[in-house]
């Protein structure tokens, strides 16, 4: 008999209550000193653009409804039953998410419409308020990484599937101050004349000496060089303040982030942090990344797209940069290290959406980092995303675009295996009492009843512009490029590759790894034969989408490090993840 399919419905809700929200937070000594109490938002409302996919809505009810989740944000500390009207106690993470580009906001990217920027999306009416394109695009980056939460937390609820963050709601609203990290943005904006001469007006940032560079260059723009930070305490040794003219906003720990290749003799954390040591989210999505690709070697590197990759100004997209070299991805800080001091700018007044979920006990990233994971754990690990990312693939047609470490997370269990069934066969794996949970769908693309939904991370002048080719961003001119379902594990490989690289024992971990990083011709996507980088910057990203597809969740079911998780058919009294019965809902 077939499984029943949850469905999409709205229920009316009450505004939460942000005062309650906000006594739960905690703040940094820089947050005190900005100024910043996140949930200080104004005009806060239920709609947003992707409801009028699924609901009929009206100019009287179009902002009283949420979605049908089980539970509901009612502070960080508690949810609400939507069906008993219970409260629960819950650990809550809430992610704020900008609903325009930051980075391009701070170089006057959208000054022609400082008007409307801040005026929210809503029903189409008569009296309704001019609103940019973006805010009302149901393909905004921050509505589809809210709704493919939704949809998670339905597939937790519905068919069992521990591996899917519980949510709990979400919101539009005018954040009094939004806090992004821009350490290695800085050196970006301090070129722009636009940032300099609104910088304290329109927002602020907290490196030491970033007033003074401000009060030094603003007159001056065309001698002035740019103010540097260092990853040793001894930040700057200046003679005296005057000296700010010989320094520059540079990072001097180069690091590949658009590549996420980690060196695993440095201790590298995320700035990120994981949902269990931040209340809220305060990542970049715009990196800087440079490099060239002249150094031969056997095979050419065919599938690259001979057209410009330059990005555009244009509204649609959501990256600072200018060109292929200067992309980078939201893991940007996943390679930070720990002494390197985090800088971040507050922006006044900006649209954002903050989305409600469960807090998770740590990152996948701190394992590594830390080294307090394993090679069989490690396996096993890498067993748990692989059937997660089968039970979304098969559910919803998804690709993730940028799985790395900083995007798993794990909650702790006292459950010692889980059960799994997959084309009748059942797997065991130990649980090594971590479970894990893919998060952050801010570059996703997927479908659900008939509707598909695609960040417009890829829409001309996006940070993922030209990965693919197909709808709803297809450029007749150029051949289709569908979204590619073994892109998700070769870049979750880079991400962890060189955690073990210069191992010279091998192992099982490090060879499903280094298999999960070659492309259809058996090569590093990585390097090149003389330890040179194969793809700089975005170009990487491009040639995963083209030229490898061997990767797919399902083919490595017949790897023999995961072989060894099948278990005979007849189990008794053990809960089991039947992914054969789990419904398709595109």
């Amino acid at each position: 008999m077939d499984v029943p399919k949850f469905d999409i419905h709205y229920v009316k809700l009450k505004p939460v209550n942000l005062d309650a929200l906000e006594k739960g937070a905690t703040y940094s000594e820089d947050d005190i000193a900005h100024g910043y109490k996140p949930f200080r938002i104004e005009n806060l409302q239920l709609y947003n653009p992707v409801y009028p996919h699924f609901f009929e809505l009206s100019a009287t009810n179009y902002n009283r409804i949420g979605l049908n989740h089980k539970y509901h944000v009612g502070s960080l500390s508690e949810v609400v039953d939507i069906e008993t009207h219970v409260t629960v106690p819950r650990n809550v993470f809430v992610k704020f998410a900008p609903l325009l580009d930051p980075i391009k906001y701070m170089t006057g990217k959208y000054a022609k419409s400082s008007e409307i920027l801040t005026n929210l999306p809503a029903i189409s009416t008569d009296t309704v308020k001019s609103c940019l394109p973006k805010l009302k695009d149901p393909n905004n980056a921050s509505y589809v990484d809210n709704f493919f939460n939704y949809l998670s937390t339905q597939l937790l609820h519905h068919h069992n599937i521990p591996h899917c963050v519980e949510y709990y709601g979400s919101y539009l609203g005018v954040q009094e101050k939004y806090k992004m990290n821009v350490t290695d943005d800085l050196e970006y904006l301090s070129d722009s004349h636009y940032f300099v001469e609104h910088y304290n007006k329109l927002y602020t940032a907290t490196h030491p000496y970033m007033n003074e560079f401000v009060k030094n260059t603003s007159s001056s723009r065309a001698n002035k060089n740019k103010l540097t930070i260092s990853s040793e305490d001894d930040v700057l040794l200046l003679d005296s303040l005057d000296d700010l003219g010989d320094v520059s906003l540079h990072n001097p720990v180069e690091v590949d982030d658009a590549n996420l290749v980690y060196e695993k003799d440095s201790e590298k954390t995320s700035d990120g942090g994981s949902r269990g040591e931040s209340e809220s989210d305060s990542s970049s999505d715009s990196e800087s990344d440079s490099g060239s690709d002249s150094s031969s070697d056997s095979g050419s590197d065919s599938g690259s797209d001979s057209s410009s990759d330059s990005g555009s100004d244009s509204e649609s997209g959501s990256g600072s940069a200018s060109s292929e070299e200067e992309w980078a991805t939201d893991s940007s800080r996943s390679c930070s290290t720990e002494d390197e001091i985090a800088q971040y700018a507050y922006i006044n007044n900006f649209p954002v959406q903050m989305i409600c979920l469960e807090k998770c006990d740590g990152s996948l990233d701190e394992l590594f980092v830390h080294r307090k994971i394993d090679t069989e754990e490690s396996i096993a690990m890498l067993f748990q995303i692989i059937m997660t990312l089968l039970v979304y693939q098969k559910s919803f047609q998804f690709t993730h675009n940028d799985l790395h470490t900083n995007n798993i997370m794990y909650n702790h269990t006292d459950i010692p295996y889980l059960y799994y069934r997959y084309k009748k066969q059942v797997y065991r794996v130990p649980t090594y009492g971590k479970i894990y949970k893919i998060i952050d769908f801010g570059r996703a693309i997927y479908k659900f009843k008939g509707q598909l939904f695609c960040s417009d991370s890829f829409a001309s002048g996006g940070d993922a512009s030209t990965q693919y080719n197909s709808e709803p961003y297809m450029d007749e001119n150029k051949p289709r490029l569908d979204p590619n379902p073994s892109f998700d594990l070769c870049r979750l490989g880079c991400s962890i590759y060189d955690f073990y690289s210069d191992q010279e024992k091998e192992d099982e971990f490090k060879d499903i790894i280094s298999r999960w990083c070659l492309d259809d011709q058996d090569r590093n996507v990585l390097y090149k034969k003389n330890g040179n980088e194969r793809y700089p910057g975005f170009k990487l990203y491009k040639m995963i989408a083209r030229t490898v597809h061997r990767h797919t969740p399902e083919q490595q079911l017949d790897q023999s490090c995961f072989k060894k998780f099948r278990h005979p058919s007849d189990i008794q009294g053990e809960p089991i993840i039947d992914i054969d019965e789990i419904p398709v809902y595109v």
